[in-house]
């Protein structure tokens, strides 16, 4: 992850960029002429669903390498875009001159190409928590895989700080804000989080991936 950021840093051309939280980076045709490296903060994917709020696909974090790709919506015809959603730090270059690059130094495609493996992996996860059907399960779950894109955090450590809104864990998990209020409450109530506006705090990861797996219940 850090090679790949080291290597984008030092690229010609590259453009460093912060963004407020809720900016949107650039429109969708200029978005799939560049690659962006996100170097701090968090950018989501997010695509319109009728008059609906936006739905969350995805939620990109530090080190994540958005590449063209991404932004084709085809054969749907949803409308994607990409907004920051804490304060973010990106570096940007050009697919064609990122793609010259790629082709003259092969232990930077050897980088890039292990780390398109390891956020494919990523979206998987994704997939499979939105196929769980029992909110108890699916929020658990939301809460790490946010903390695995926005801080890496895999282990056991206890207060793991996520600093996100319900209403974006709600569209992270596919679910209402109300279903989710309520997941997020009852999870306080048992010990697994603590809750403040805009800040979930996760005490013991590793009790709350016993509990997404189904392998504990919720008190």
């Amino acid at each position: 992850m850090e090679s790949v950021a080291s290597h984008i840093a030092r690229l010609p051309g590259v453009e460093t960029r912060e963004y407020r939280p809720g900016e949107l980076l650039h429109p969708a045709e200029r978005l799939r002429q560049l690659h962006i490296c996100i170097r701090k903060g968090a950018v989501g994917l997010h695509v319109a669903v009728g008059r609906a709020t936006d739905a969350i696909l995805e939620v990109f974090g530090p080190g994540w390498l958005l590449s063209p790709p991404l932004w084709e919506s085809k054969p749907t015809p949803e409308t994607r875009h990409a907004a920051a959603l804490l304060p973010t730090t990106t570096l940007e270059v050009g697919a064609d001159a990122f793609g010259r690059q790629l082709a003259a130094d092969p232990s930077l495609a050897a980088a890039v190409a292990s780390w398109h493996a390891h956020q494919y992996a990523l979206v998987l996860d994704h997939l499979a928590m939105v196929a769980l059907r029992d909110p108890s399960r699916r929020v658990p779950e939301t809460l790490l895989l946010l903390l695995e894109r926005l801080d890496g955090a895999l282990g056991s450590a206890a207060n793991a700080r996520l600093d996100v809104s319900q209403q974006l864990i709600a569209a992270f998990a596919n679910l209402s804000r109300q279903t989710t209020n309520k997941q997020l409450r009852r999870l306080a109530r048992a010990g697994f989080v603590g809750l403040e506006r805009g800040v979930v705090y996760v005490r013991e990861p590793g009790r709350l991936r016993e509990l997404a797996a189904g392998r504990v219940p919720a008190r």
